[in-house]
């Protein structure tokens, strides 16, 4: 979730007897509405934001470390789409005669994770982008330094997380 998506986010506040908006674009949404109108909202919790935006930040630092030739064949808002395809998180929908594939990727739960659940995923994910990924533009000591600085950057963003 990119930033300006954070900021479109309708907080409200239960007091008991309903909700009360909380930020200004739930105030706006709810000055909009008319009385007795439904609203269906799906629920996000705090957790799963920070979690989200953790796993993302770290996806970017990854893409923003990789050559520029990988960077202009994978566009940062596919690189996510990119790691589920080559590690075949996703369910085919439908083949084509052609052999062509429609898929859906597996989505991450990120709600329902405990902190502990979240870095037990991410530790289980980085060893496949280090193998699979960084492993093919990165050798030897450069290859080291990579991985190296990518869990350092991972504690910072878990740091940020408590």
């Amino acid at each position: 979730m990119k930033e300006s998506e954070y900021n479109k986010l309708l907080e409200f506040v239960y007091k008991g007897g309903g909700f009360i908006p909380n930020n200004s674009a739930a105030f706006e949404m709810a000055q909009n509405c008319g009385i007795g109108e439904i609203i269906t909202l799906q629920e996000v919790t705090a957790r799963d934001l920070k979690f989200h935006q953790c796993y993302f930040l770290l996806l970017n630092y990854i893409y923003g470390i990789l050559p520029r030739k990988f960077q202009e064949s994978v566009p940062v808002n596919k690189f996510y789409y990119f790691i589920k395809h080559l590690k075949g998180e996703y369910e085919v929908i439908f083949e084509f005669k052609d052999g062509t594939k429609l898929v859906e990727y597996e989505s991450i739960a990120f709600g329902r994770m405990s902190q502990k659940t979240f870095q037990e995923y991410v530790k289980n994910q980085l060893p496949y982008i280090y193998e699979n990924i960084i492993g093919l533009f990165y050798t030897g000591d450069h290859y080291s330094m990579m991985i190296d600085s990518i869990e350092k950057e991972f504690e910072k963003f878990l740091s940020k997380l408590n």
